[in-house]
């Protein structure tokens, strides 16, 4: 019994695995949309990182076509999973009303996680907005 679970936890980490490098390869090519494809897939797998890609691509319309509201939720997936940059980038979004309602107490909610684990982003973001009175 636990090594069946030990090979289907092997085969799900390998599969979104491949996906993501896959990705990262297509997206290197400047192939956006093929890039997109698979970033979704991994993502929807389970891997923080495929979400906060996709976070970014719909940031920027780069491979998809530009949309604040699916990029917010992609952070937050990969924000929730403890991706550091994705918790900023989420507390930018609340912060400017990018996607979501200006929410200052929910900026501080993320910025603060990512500021915990040492990010000097999350530190100025942190300072320069004086998040500490919205906690």
């Amino acid at each position: 019994m636990i090594k069946k679970i030990f090979l289907v936890v092997f085969l799900v980490g390998y599969l979104f695995s491949s996906d993501y490098h896959d990705a990262i390869t297509l997206y290197k090519q400047n192939k956006f949309q093929e890039a997109s494809k698979l970033f979704l897939k991994a993502a929807q797998a389970g891997d923080a990182e495929s979400a906060y890609i996709l976070g970014y691509l719909y940031t920027g319309g780069i491979g998809v076509k530009p949309d604040l509201k699916e990029s917010v939720k992609w952070y937050k997936i990969a924000a929730k999973k403890g991706h550091t940059n994705a918790q900023v980038n989420l507390g930018w979004a609340y912060i400017g009303g990018q996607g979501v309602k200006v929410d200052y107490k929910k900026a501080a909610f993320w910025v603060k996680k990512a500021k915990d684990k040492g990010s000097v982003q999350a530190k100025r973001l942190w300072n320069e907005f004086k998040l500490n009175s919205f906690e």
